[in-house]
């Protein structure tokens, strides 16, 4: 699998120092090409980093997130895909897990999730493996106050994408009650998976 990991930072200056210290460091020692961008807004930093991949594959990576050794093998174990999704490792800021690493699911859905599902919310963390081309194609990274991951998901697969699981490819997140996708209250979270959906023309919950 030909990839390169794109690393995406926004806001002040202590993002970019987390981001070579957490996520670069971790993606460097995947043997892969890595590329940083930062930008005013996420989306703006995401798209920039994207436009410097010149692999098939990108691994998108927030900067105080990282992936587990044997990422990469991992990914290539699972069926052939255009959405390669892997399993999550939550940990709190002392780096202890949250509970054993294991694939999403969509809230409410008590099987494996099936590209279809993203029809009904997001399984696939910013770490999934997705082919460049289809980023670009479907037009890359849009802006919203949250689940902008979705967004771009549900868009690949509304255009044909295929998806598959990885699970043993180990994302760790590292989890902040501030941040984009926990910030907010419920409502203003179920409010922002409503205006995706909507523009999408998705199921409405």
């Amino acid at each position: 699998m030909a990839v390169t990991v794109a690393i995406s930072t926004f806001g002040g200056d202590e993002w970019r120092e987390l981001a070579g210290k957490r996520a670069g460091a971790s993606a460097k020692a995947l043997g892969v090409p890595v590329v940083f961008a930062h930008a005013d807004t996420l989306h703006a930093a995401r798209n920039a980093a994207l436009a410097a991949v010149e692999t098939e594959w990108v691994i998108f990576l927030d900067a105080d997130d990282q992936l587990d050794a044997g990422y990469l093998e991992g990914l290539a174990a699972a069926p052939d895909a255009d959405l390669i999704a892997p399993a999550v490792r939550y940990v709190r800021p002392s780096g202890r897990a949250l509970r054993p690493a294991a694939v999403p699911r969509v809230w409410g859905h008590d099987h494996d999730c099936e590209a279809v599902c993203l029809a009904y919310g997001n399984w696939m963390v910013i770490g999934t493996a997705v082919r460049a081309g289809m980023v670009r194609a479907v037009g890359g990274w849009r802006d919203w106050p949250a689940y902008e991951d979705w967004d771009l998901w549900a868009r690949c697969w509304l255009a044909g994408a295929t998806a598959a699981a990885a699970p043993e490819a180990i994302y760790i997140a590292h989890v902040r009650p501030e941040s984009r996708n926990r910030a907010g209250t419920p409502a203003d979270r179920m409010e922002a998976h409503r205006m995706i959906a909507r523009d999408l023309g998705l199921p409405v919950p």
